[in-house]
């Protein structure tokens, strides 16, 4: 049997488990919808205060401090009663002496009440008050002011939810590479053909490099189509459509390599999903899908040095928002799908022994 009838095999299987190939787009695009749509704007935090802003030439400013991209850190609300929160509400500032800023410093007296046990939060209402509070100083001093000089690493602010949407990308290409990889296996299982496949004259070496070839190709469209939707969705001119396309190809060919080793000790198609869900998304957290990993702390930046993902992330990142080019995420990645390509034919080829060794 030649490369291209095992190709063309495993094309026509797709047939075969039409549900789980539509999940290698419709997961990501649920994924997409659950976190880029929801925070596809800025966040303003409801606050009530006392007194009421028009009484309070404070919080009037307060009212005007906002994001970048224009959105109100603070939505300033007087509170309906004095004294403390009702439990129900939002956090509460009380003005007790109104700021008044001058030459020589800043004076006043400002009482925020926590009303939330989620410490993140708790922190967002203690660092946007903080915020205001240098700004309402800021505007109204003339010397002794602190001026920030920004360094970017892109020419332009990334969104938050065009950020997220580009590493799900990263997300995608790995969930669809495990689970054709692994389908490619499940499918031989499924139909008692596992037996024919080991008893087939033809080399492992082809037998690999057809179901991963295969395994390409139909991780390649389901590709195509997410990132079509990623770019209807924001329209964003490519920094490098050359290492978007080297990056996910190579994502493929290592996570369709591992998936059908995965594929020879797992026999159930729905056991593959699952497995190739999990691990997707646990390796997309611990690459930094949500973030750089710089945010997350010492271990996790040493858990992304050995994980692809976070090698995928940065070479998708740069392809859409340019930056600093450095080679080495494509190194990594090209170096990891070879070593991942030999290590299943290895496998591949001892399963194959050790089955007619049996029979």
């Amino acid at each position: 049997m030649s490369i291209p009838r095992i190709i063309g095999k495993e094309l026509a299987s797709v047939k075969e488990n039409i549900p789980f190939n539509l999940a290698t787009v419709i997961s990501p695009l649920l994924f997409l919808g659950a976190f880029a749509v929801m925070v596809s704007g800025g966040i303003t935090i409801p606050v009530e205060t006392q007194p009421a802003a028009s009484k309070s030439a404070f919080l009037q400013a307060t009212e005007e401090y906002r994001a970048p991209d224009g959105t109100p850190y603070l939505e300033v609300e007087a509170a309906p009663a004095e004294g403390v929160p009702d439990g129900r509400s939002a956090d509460r500032y009380i003005v007790v002496d109104e700021p008044i800023v001058g030459e020589k410093g800043a004076t006043g007296t400002i009482v925020h009440l926590v009303n939330d046990v989620n410490s993140n939060m708790t922190k967002n209402y203690a660092n946007r008050l903080t915020g205001a509070l240098v700004d309402y100083i800021d505007a109204n001093r003339n010397v002794g002011t602190i001026e920030v000089v920004e360094q970017t690493r892109y020419e332009e602010d990334i969104p938050w939810d065009e950020s997220f949407a580009v590493s799900a990308l990263v997300f995608g290409a790995m969930l669809a590479g495990l689970l054709f990889g692994q389908l490619s296996m499940t499918s031989e299982w499924e139909n008692a053909t596992a037996k024919l496949l080991v008893l087939s004259p033809c080399p492992a070496m082809y037998i690999v490099a057809g179901k991963v070839v295969a395994a390409f190709l139909k991780a390649l469209v389901a590709g195509v189509v997410l990132v079509g939707v990623v770019t209807l969705m924001y329209g964003r001119t490519l920094a490098s459509a050359s290492w978007l396309a080297a990056s996910l190809c190579l994502i493929y060919v290592a996570f369709a390599s591992l998936g059908l080793a995965l594929g020879i000790a797992v026999r159930s198609a729905m056991t593959a999903f699952l497995v190739s869900l999990v691990a997707s998304l646990c390796l997309w957290v611990a690459g930094g899908g949500f973030g750089d990993l710089s945010y997350f702390g010492q271990a996790a930046q040493v858990l992304g040095m050995v994980n692809p993902a976070a090698y995928a992330l940065d070479a998708v990142r740069y392809a859409y928002f340019g930056g600093v080019a450095s080679p080495t995420p494509l190194i990594v990645l090209a170096a990891g799908a070879t070593l991942t390509v030999a290590a299943v034919c290895a496998l591949y080829a001892r399963w194959t022994r050790s089955e007619r060794a049996v029979s």
